[in-house]
């Protein structure tokens, strides 16, 4: 967080806290119910990878709280990620201002009709009367949110500011920051153990016939020894590029008894067609999910198909460029990390200072094939043996870094190394 965004969020503090306190001595909000809540609300309306980073609170909260009528207020394009989980008993979707841009004057246009229907979601959350509610990115708008739907228990964080919009301003746990992490330690504070810490997400019967008739009709056998290939990502500056992608699969494919699937995202046209040798798939998020889990590996950028792959139970090899693997890396310990250490400037998120993310310009093809070739040498003997799971080896000459089910990872190394 820079001077900038610090100054912004002291000026809106100074302009709330007068607002909040008056409001609170005119209309004083009921005190928390006793015993366990029966209205939970949960805030999380970002994208999905941060969903899927979420779904082991999710689980916990409804093993918590099996009686509780759970609302999740989030982003239309993460809904479907939802269906068949059983976690929540309603989702509510809304398309935050902020989340939808990366231009800050788009972000934050007044005249935006996103601002209108998000003033009509939280008042209809306001009605609700929710008993506690949960927020765990620190973040003030979210606190602020939470404190105009009135819910009588607000749990977040308050170290970036708006701790007087909670009731329970948490203190974070430094020694585990991966969000995952952070949302479980919301429920350690209300006293709640958590016995989920690996997100899992489950497919409808029919999602996995669909699956399995889709690769049936584009040629692949019961036999295949199936990886996904996944170039795309949120940003340009967190997608090591689609030529180096269509590169490392035609390695591999020389070099293994393997088939490589090529994953298209609808949304995003393709850069290149040095893919064309693979088979593109162009699927739906939900039939998107059911495919990929039929591969043995995903090889993909830092993005939310990385997660989704890891909730299914695939691991992955992943580009990482300018976000930090011990936030936001993928839970689980048979992923690889691929990753150019030693830039001071990690991590910018999607607001590069350059003239083009150099984290990931950096990251050779080679080192990326050694990763997933390690990977694939492993999956391909244990299979021969009957094996399901494996504990991938680390390659020599890439940064890489596993992280574990608690979201710990080695930090990057100091210092930029000549470009």
């Amino acid at each position: 967080m820079g001077r900038t965004k610090r100054a912004v969020i002291r000026i809106f503090e100074a302009i709330v806290r007068p607002i909040v306190f008056l409001c609170e001595r005119l209309s004083p909000s009921a005190p928390p119910a006793s015993g366990d809540p029966r209205n939970i609300l949960v805030l999380e309306y970002w994208n999905l990878g941060d969903m899927v980073m979420e779904l082991p609170f999710l689980r916990n909260l409804r093993i918590q709280y099996p009686n509780a009528h759970i609302v999740l207020l989030t982003s239309p394009k993460v809904a479907p990620l939802l269906e068949h989980q059983g976690f929540v008993d309603r989702v509510i979707t809304v398309r935050v201002p902020w989340t939808e841009h990366y231009s800050r004057w788009k972000k934050y246009n007044p005249f935006s009709s996103l601002w209108f229907a998000l003033r009509q979601a939280l008042s209809s959350l306001r009605a609700q009367h929710f008993d506690l509610a949960f927020s765990a990115r620190a973040d003030i708008r979210e606190n602020f949110m939470m404190w105009f739907v009135n819910a009588r228990r607000r749990v977040g964080y308050g170290f970036a500011g708006g701790a007087f919009l909670l009731t329970d301003a948490v203190k974070p746990d430094l020694q585990h920051p991966h969000l995952s992490r952070r949302w479980l330690r919301l429920l350690e504070h209300v006293g709640k153990p958590v016995i989920v810490s690996q997100p899992s997400l489950r497919l409808a019967d029919h999602e996995e016939r669909f699956a399995d008739q889709y690769l049936a009709q584009h040629g692949f056998g019961n036999g295949d020894f199936v990886i996904g290939v996944h170039a795309g990502g949120r940003s340009a500056t967190r997608q090591w590029g689609e030529e180096n992608f269509a590169a490392l699969a035609n390695r591999l494919q020389a070099q293994f008894p393997i088939r490589i699937i090529w994953f298209q995202d609808p949304s995003q046209s393709s850069a290149a067609q040095a893919s064309q040798d693979f088979p593109r798939l162009s699927l739906p998020l939900r039939q998107f999910m059911a495919v990929l889990s039929r591969c043995r590996l995903l090889i993909c950028n830092d993005s939310g198909p990385m997660h989704i792959a890891t909730a299914l139970g695939v691991p992955v090899v992943a580009v990482f460029g300018p976000t930090e693997p011990a936030w936001f890396g993928p839970l689980g310990r048979d992923n690889q990390l691929v990753i150019q250490p030693g830039f001071w400037c990690r991590p910018c998120f999607d607001y590069c200072r350059f003239d083009q993310p150099y984290c990931l310009r950096t990251i050779t093809v080679d080192s990326v094939f050694e990763a997933s070739a390690k990977s694939v040498s492993a999956l391909l003997k244990r299979s021969s043996r009957g094996e399901q799971s494996i504990h991938l080896v680390t390659p020599a000459q890439a940064h890489v870094d596993p992280v574990s089910a608690e979201g710990s990872a080695r930090p990057a190394t100091p210092g930029l190394p000549s470009l």
